[in-house]
């Protein structure tokens, strides 16, 4: 909590926000026949186990997708495996393939969520190192990478 909270006062001093799920998908246990129960964030049970985002929660994260210029994606909202706690993950894989902006996807999950919903073809880069992908975005040196610059270097 701490952490969220440095981070969104960051946040909101630079005029920006970081989006938090309001209502969310519930179970009792990960099994793929558990019905999904949607709730409030705030009337999550100490036995409910969340599975994915809620219906409002996806559509303020598609909102932003749409208004987006770039969109890095890494990694579902929800175990999207089942599909009763899919919604929030399909509908943030159909904005981006459905967004104007340049769109970059990294990591296992992510594909898998790319391929279930057959998306490949929407998606302006696609990564399979999800971990590496996420450091070179934060401008870190990658051994492989560098070692590649330097032979194209001379």
């Amino acid at each position: 909590m701490p952490t969220a909270q440095a981070l969104m006062k960051k946040m909101t001093a630079r005029g920006a926000t970081i989006p938090i799920a309001t209502d969310v998908v519930c179970g009792k246990k990960f099994d793929a026949a558990e019905p999904a129960v949607a709730k409030d964030a705030g009337a999550v049970a100490d036995d409910d186990m969340i599975f994915d985002i809620g219906p409002k929660s996806a559509q303020e994260l598609v909102d932003i997708i749409m208004k987006a210029g770039t969109v890095v994606w890494n990694g579902p909202v929800g175990v999207f495996e089942f599909d009763q706690f899919g919604a929030g993950t399909k509908a943030i894989a159909m904005a981006i393939a459905e967004t104007k902006a340049f769109t970059l996807a990294g990591g296992g999950d992510t594909i898998a969520a790319i391929q279930k919903y057959d998306i490949y073809d929407k998606v302006s880069y696609i990564s399979t190192a999800g971990g590496a992908f996420l450091e070179f975005l934060e401008g870190k040196k990658l051994p492989a990478v560098e070692m590649l610059e330097q032979r194209a270097a001379g």
